[in-house]
C-alpha cells in the first residue's frame, strides 16, 4: 500500500513542488471562495444572468488581451519572479474588493473594474502557474503526476471552497470569502519568493523582441500536429462549455431547484468531489500513452450530462449530475494538459500554455455574454441543451480529425509489444 501511495504521489518528492503544491492548495481553497462570493454579489445586486455574463466577460477577456504578451514574457524572464509579483496584485485586489463590499460602497461599475484588474494579473498568474511546474520538475512521468495533483489539489479546493463560501455568505455576507482569498495569496508568495531553482541560474537572457517571441509562439503551436487540434477542441469546450459553469449555476439554483446560496455551493461542491474523483484517476496513471484519447471522451460526455442537468429539477438529481460533470471536465482539462507540457518544447512552454490559457479565458468571456443573453431571451435550459450538444459534436469532429494519427500511433505501439509476446512464446 505505501509503495502504491509513493507511485501515486511521486511528484511530492520533490522538496520544491511539495512546498508549492501546500501553499497552491491554499491558494486555491481562497480562489474558488472568491468565485462563488462574487457570482452571488453579482446575482444579489443585480437579479440578472446578462450581468453575470458580462462580468465573465470583463474579467476573462482582459486576461486574454494580456496573454500574449504575458508568455513571451514568461519564457524570457523569470517565471518565478512574475509569479511573486502576480500573488501581491492578487492579494490587493481582493483586499480592496473585501472592504468596498464589507463598508457598502460596493456598486457593479466596482465589481467590474476589479474583475478587469483579477484578470490583468491572471494573465500572468494562470499560464505562469501551469508552465512553472516544468521548472520544479524534468521528468517526464512526475511531470504528469504533478499536473494530476494539482488538478487533485485544485479540484479538492473546488470541493470545500464553494460550501465553505455558501455558509459564510448566507451567516456573514460576501465580504469575509474576499477577504480569506486575499489572505490565502500569502503562503504562495512566501513560498516562491524562497524557492530555489538550478534552472534560473543556467538561464541566460534573450535578446529577442516580444513581438518577436509573440509571433514564433503563435507560429508554433499553428503548424503543431497536436497542438493545434487541441486547441481547436479546448476553444469550443470552453465557449460553449465553461460558460454554463460560470454564468448559469446560480440561476439553476435558484429559478430550476428553488434554492439560495447555500444550494449554489452544493451544486460546485459535488461538481468538486467529481473532479476530485477524476483527477485521482489521472494521477493513478502508470502511463501517459493514450493520453490523447481522454479529452474528447470526457468533454463528449460533459456535453450529454449538461442536456440532462437542464430537466433536472430535483437536487438529489441535480448533485449526481455536478459529480459526474466535474469527473469529465478535470479529466478532459488535466489530460489536455499533460498532453501540452509533454509535446510542447521546453523553450516555448509558457507561450504554449499563454495560448492554452487564451482559449480559455478569451472564449469564456465570450461564451458567457453569450449564454448569459441567449438564456434571458429563450431559457436556461435552452442554453445549457446548446451548449452540451456543442461540446459532444466537438469532440466528435476532433476524433474524426485526428483517427488517422491515433491509429497510427496504436498501430505503433501493437508492433512495438509484439516481438516480445512472440519471444515469449518461443520460450
Amino acid at each position: 500500500m505505501r509503495i502504491g501511495l509513493d507511485k501515486t504521489f511521486i511528484a511530492l518528492q520533490s522538496q520544491n513542488y511539495r512546498r508549492y503544491f501546500v501553499a497552491n492548495s491554499i491558494s486555491s481553497l481562497g480562489t474558488w471562495m472568491q468565485r462563488l462570493g462574487m457570482s452571488w454579489l453579482v446575482y444579489r445586486l443585480t437579479d440578472s444572468a446578462s450581468w453575470l455574463g458580462v462580468m465573465t466577460f470583463f474579467g476573462w477577456f482582459s486576461s486574454f488581451l494580456l496573454m500574449p504578451w504575458a508568455g513571451a514574457m514568461l519564457d524570457s524572464g523569470s517565471r518565478r519572479k512574475i509569479l511573486v509579483a502576480s500573488q501581491l496584485l492578487g492579494f490587493a485586489q481582493a483586499a480592496f474588493l473585501a472592504i468596498m463590499t464589507h463598508t457598502g460602497l460596493v456598486t457593479v461599475n466596482w465589481l467590474l473594474f476589479l474583475s478587469v484588474l483579477l484578470g490583468l494579473v491572471n494573465a500572468f498568474d494562470m499560464p505562469g502557474r501551469h508552465s512553472f511546474v516544468s521548472d520544479m520538475i524534468d521528468e517526464k512521468k512526475m511531470l504528469a503526476n504533478a499536473i494530476a495533483l494539482n488538478s487533485i489539489s485544485f479540484n479538492m479546493a473546488r470541493l470545500l471552497g464553494p460550501a465553505l463560501a455558501g455558509i459564510v455568505v448566507a451567516k456573514l455576507g460576501e465580504a469575509p470569502c474576499f477577504m480569506m482569498n486575499s489572505l490565502s495569496f500569502v503562503p504562495m508568495a512566501w513560498v516562491l519568493f524562497r524557492m530555489k531553482l538550478a534552472s534560473e541560474a543556467a538561464d541566460a537572457a534573450d535578446s529577442e523582441s516580444f513581438r518577436t517571441r509573440i509571433i514564433e509562439g503563435f507560429r508554433y503551436s499553428a503548424t503543431h500536429p497536436v497542438i493545434l487540434p487541441a486547441f481547436m477542441l479546448i476553444s469550443v469546450m470552453s465557449l460553449m462549455g465553461m460558460s454554463i459553469q460560470m454564468v448559469l449555476m446560480p440561476v439553476i439554483a435558484d429559478r430550476h431547484l428553488g434554492g439560495d446560496a447555500a444550494t449554489l455551493g452544493y451544486l460546485t461542491s459535488a461538481m468538486g468531489l467529481g473532479a476530485v474523483l477524476g483527477a485521482l484517476s489521472l494521477a493513478l496513471r502508470k502511463k501517459i500513452d493514450g493520453i490523447e484519447l481522454l479529452p474528447p471522451a470526457a468533454f463528449g460526455f460533459y456535453g450529454l450530462f449538461t442536456v440532462f442537468l437542464a430537466y433536472s429539477r430535483s437536487l438529489s438529481v441535480a448533485l449526481v449530475l455536478c459529480a459526474l460533470m466535474g469527473i469529465c471536465i478535470v479529466s478532459g482539462w488535466s489530460a489536455s494538459n499533460t498532453l501540452l507540457q509533454t509535446v510542447a518544447e521546453k523553450r516555448m512552454m509558457s507561450r504554449v500554455m499563454s495560448i492554452y490559457m487564451m482559449c480559455f479565458s478569451g472564449m469564456s468571456p465570450i461564451g458567457s455574454l453569450f449564454m448569459g443573453w441567449f438564456s434571458t431571451y429563450t431559457s436556461t435550459s435552452s442554453a445549457m441543451v446548446l451548449g452540451g450538444i456543442s461540446c459532444s459534436a466537438a469532440s466528435v469532429l476532433y476524433l474524426i480529425f485526428r483517427r488517422g494519427a491515433l491509429c497510427s500511433e496504436t498501430e505503433t505501439e501493437t508492433l512495438a509489444v509484439e516481438p516480445s509476446d512472440d519471444a515469449d512464446r518461443q520460450k
